[in-house]
Parts: C-alpha cells; structure tokens; sequence
C-alpha cells in the first residue's frame, strides 16, 4: 500500500514478550512546552491531519479503532491499514505503542478541488517498545505527504501519509505526550485489537 502512515512500518519492531494486559483507556495530551502554533496551526487540512494523527496514536494505545474519532477524522483503509499492522505484530508476540501525538511541522499545503496534500516535516520512529520505554528526545525529521479528501458535509478526513526519501528540520517542533504514558511491556493477544468492522 503505497500511502500509509510512517507508524505502520514500525509494526516489525518489537521483542517477544509474554503475558497479557487490558487494552488503556485514552489518555489525554500533554504539551511540553505549549501546543503547535504557526502560520499553518490555522489551515482546516493542516487541522485534518492533526486531528487523525492523534486518533491513529491514541488506537495505538487503546488498541480500539473503531471510535468516533478515528471514522469522523481519517479514512477506512488508513484505519484498516493501521489495525492490521497492529494486529499482524501481536501474532508475532511483537507489541509497540505510541508516546503521544507525532511531532510534525507543516511545510506547504497544496488545495485543489475538494482535497489538499499537507506536506508535513514529522517525526521517524516515534514509538515505544520495550527495548525502547521511553519517548526519543533526538527527533529525525522526514517529509510526508497527507492526502486529505472534503466528504459531504464538510468533513476531512486523512487518507494517511507517503513518505518521502526527503529528510527535514524539525527544530522548535512541539512535543506532546499522552499522560499516562502508555506501559510499552504490556502485551496483548491479535483478539485484543479491536478493529473496525
């Protein structure tokens, strides 16, 4: 699939592990040193791809995705895509999670009839495991491309990311943090995602 968020690469990550917990609740989001801000914050596409950026992270986290947040706010097959790389990880006993929001800054917007491409400096590899229990604090920066489509009734949803082999200035970017943090040792059965019917 040629569009598909960054995270999803990140389902070949992981350690074997045993045990298994309850899915978290969703958490909320914590600013470390005040939320994004900047011309673009403003832009309803820039918006968009926020908006479904943290309700793919926080599925991560609840392992659930189907929530109202995540169908209003990115499309069927980025949540399938997403739930799938999940689920496959859990098969191998391979369980990631997300530390908050991915950091990105937009770059340009291009609007065209009725959807846009967000061009978004974000954050690579942003994810936890147990290997890895905290959040980075060295961001590497890569360009991706959102596609946002305008549905009937004014609603704009993700269809995900396509990364490009172009890397990218992530200084000054704001960084958010579910709070709790999620626990990256917990581990959880395939049957334990919740995806989306």
């Amino acid at each position: 699939m040629k569009r598909a968020h960054a995270a999803i690469g990140l389902a070949v990550m992981g350690i074997a592990l045993v045990g298994c917990t309850p899915a978290a609740e969703a958490p909320e989001v914590t600013w470390q040193s005040g939320p994004p801000s900047g011309e673009w914050e403003s832009d309803p596409w820039v918006e968009a791809v926020r908006a479904s950026d943290l309700a793919l992270n926080t599925a991560l986290v609840t392992r659930d995705y189907t929530s109202e947040e995540l169908r209003s706010t990115t499309s069927s097959s980025a949540i399938k895509a997403f739930s799938s790389a999940q689920t496959s990880a859990a098969k191998g006993n391979r369980h990631f999670t997300s530390p908050g929001p991915t950091p990105m800054i937009p770059l340009d917007v291009e609007e065209t009839d009725g959807e846009a491409i967000v061009r978004m400096c974000q954050a690579q590899d942003w994810v936890l495991t147990a290997d890895k229990p905290t959040a980075p604090t060295e961001l590497q920066g890569q360009v991706a491309e959102f596609r946002v489509v305008m549905r009937d009734g004014g609603e704009r949803r993700s269809e995900g990311a396509a990364l490009k082999l172009e890397e990218c200035d992530l200084d000054g970017v704001s960084i958010g943090l579910f709070d709790p943090q999620p626990d990256p040792s917990e581990t959880y059965s395939p049957d334990d995602v919740k995806e989306p019917s």
